[in-house]
């Protein structure tokens, strides 16, 4: 009877190690920023882009050099920030990142997903795409 237990429970350890997190959280009503709680994977991708603004669902997006977008789900303890008429985000560790800046990144793409009651287009058709710490300023 035993085994059976931590055969489960080692089960269920590693489904949930599979998922690359522990959660995903929203954060803030002008932007909405969506939050992960413990992404433990190295970056498996590095990613170049914008972060943008979607006036309809008040959310933040992250537009690729090719012009698709997916939602960005920062790192823990990111909160949002509106400063000079634009939205953005405050990472720890980095510190504030507007709207139109150009930024790279490493995230292990899409995981999760979305907490409900976010307005539709918060998630663009690209999903959901997960960030860690590790953000440089682009020219």
């Amino acid at each position: 009877m035993m085994t059976r237990s931590v055969a489960v429970a080692v089960a269920l350890a590693l489904g949930a190690a599979a998922c690359g997190g522990k959660g995903i959280d929203r954060t803030g009503d002008d932007p909405i920023v969506l939050v992960h709680h413990g992404y433990d994977g190295e970056p498996r991708i590095m990613y170049v882009g914008r972060l943008v603004y979607d006036s309809p669902s008040r959310c933040l997006h992250f537009a690729f050099e090719s012009g698709s977008r997916r939602a960005p789900v920062w790192p823990k303890g990111t909160e949002p920030v509106r400063r000079g008429g634009k939205r953005g985000v405050n990472v720890p560790g980095f510190g504030d990142l507007l709207e139109g800046e150009r930024f790279s990144t490493g995230g292990g793409g899409d995981v999760g997903r979305a907490p409900k009651g976010l307005p539709a287009s918060c998630v663009p058709k690209g999903g959901i795409i997960v960030f860690n710490e590790e953000i440089e300023r682009q020219k």
